[in-house]
């Protein structure tokens, strides 16, 4: 008998290792792959409070965790009945089966030491062909409604095409977590990290503002709690453009004027959305999104100097134009912006990076999700879709890491990023 199970036991070893290291192998690879969203793409932390809605760069830890009820989820029901004048009794019922989410945590946790960022593979996981017949679908059967949009709002179609291609590939990849139980996760129970007490009150603010939109959109049990219990993302976000319950509540606009606002099912709704978010953060109408900077080998040098990765535009164009990094333009020499840095591993085992200089309206895209990574993508795919860049990306100028400096292989220039129709 013993022998049996013994012979047993040795067959069953390698199956076991090899499924491991299967589920290991795939969940490296969903965190590698997607996108570094709300955090610097540069050696500096953010700060920001910004809510990433894609996953991020992170080696998930394969420990076991059983799924829960967090014991301060009924206080923290008790104040939202007070403050909201919802009944209790319809809360306990709508959390009765509320969870947190193992899977969810492990998605969240930050990048390991010594992971090296790299541009040039973000940037091909969302500007390549599929994504692109895709947007040139959604635009040309939303067109008319994207250009009103655009018209009212100064934020032009190609922008609002981007983001919802960058975000969901116009609605093919919205999420399949439930918002409430990510969000009680997060709110409750977020990982050890040093920034673990804000995140949580962050995420247990937008666990309240999800309670308040659905409670509104339908106070019935059933709607109630189908509402709350909707899939998003790994992060709590919804619908086409990935708005959290926070963004839906205040930047939201019922689009084709059904008298609801439905992000997952309207596009006109995440159209309107997403413009009307662009334009409540600052969007200036007609001030392109960046410039590439001068075709001189100098000027990734002296961009070197100002790039600090914050995406806080502390500088003035004029500036930048007498430091002989961009070219003179039509714009006000006092024009905010910033210098922007996109770094990739070279072949040599050191870093190259791409800058280029943001203006207001690239800030403007990182208030949607916190990563220059992110802003970038969203303005050169917005090229692509008008036909202004290929979907290779063109030769860069680039400078490494020791501040060595190489002549520019691509003497083309190239327009600046898309302007307001």
């Amino acid at each position: 008998m013993l022998k049996t199970l013994n012979q047993i036991t040795l067959k069953l070893i390698p199956k076991i290792a090899l499924q491991y290291k299967r589920t290991f192998s795939l969940v490296l690879a969903v965190s590698f792959l997607s996108a570094c969203a709300n955090t610097s793409t540069t050696s500096s932390t953010s700060t920001s409070s910004t809510i990433s809605n894609t996953v991020p760069y992170s080696q998930p830890e394969l420990t076991a965790e059983s799924e829960e009820k967090p014991e301060s989820l009924k206080p923290f029901l008790e104040q939202l009945a007070l403050r909201h004048h919802i009944p209790l009794a319809d809360l306990q019922i709508a959390f009765q089966d509320a969870k947190t989410i193992p899977s969810v945590k492990k998605l969240v946790l930050p990048a390991p030491t010594g992971f090296q960022k790299n541009w040039k593979v973000y940037r091909s996981r969302f500007i390549e062909p599929r994504r692109f017949a895709a947007g040139q679908q959604f635009w040309k059967k939303h067109r008319d409604f994207i250009q009103k949009t655009s018209d009212k709002t100064g934020i032009p179609g190609e922008i609002i095409v981007s983001i919802i291609g960058v975000e969901t590939i116009y609605g093919r990849n919205m999420g399949s977590f439930s918002v409430r139980d990510t969000l009680l996760t997060l709110g409750f129970s977020y990982p050890e990290t040093p920034n673990k007490k804000t995140r949580e009150t962050l995420f247990k603010n937008q666990l309240e503002d999800l309670v308040i939109l659905c409670w509104k959109e339908n106070s019935k049990a059933i709607a109630f709690k189908k509402c709350l219990t909707q899939s998003g993302s790994y992060a709590g976000a919804i619908g086409l453009p990935q708005f959290m319950p926070g963004s839906i509540l205040r930047f939201a606009v019922d689009g084709d004027l059904d008298g609801k606002i439905d992000l997952r099912n309207s596009p006109e709704d995440a159209i309107a959305s997403v413009a009307n978010f662009l334009k409540e953060h600052g969007w200036v109408n007609g001030e392109p999104v960046y410039f590439d900077l001068k075709d001189e080998v100098d000027a990734p040098v002296s961009a070197k100097l100002l790039a600090d990765g914050a995406p806080v535009a502390k500088l003035q164009l004029g500036d930048l134009v007498t430091k002989n990094i961009i070219d003179k333009t039509d714009l006000p020499n006092d024009t905010p912006s910033l210098i922007v840095d996109l770094p990739s591993p070279d072949k040599d085992g050191g870093t190259e990076v791409k800058y280029v200089v943001g203006l207001r309206n690239f800030i403007a895209i990182c208030e949607y999700n916190r990563s220059f990574f992110y802003a970038h993508s969203v303005a050169e795919f917005a090229e692509v879709l008008r036909g202004e860049m290929p979907i290779n990306e063109p030769a860069a100028k680039k400078i490494t890491k020791d501040a060595k400096k190489s002549s520019p292989k691509n003497k083309t220039k190239k327009k600046p990023a898309t302007k307001a129709s």
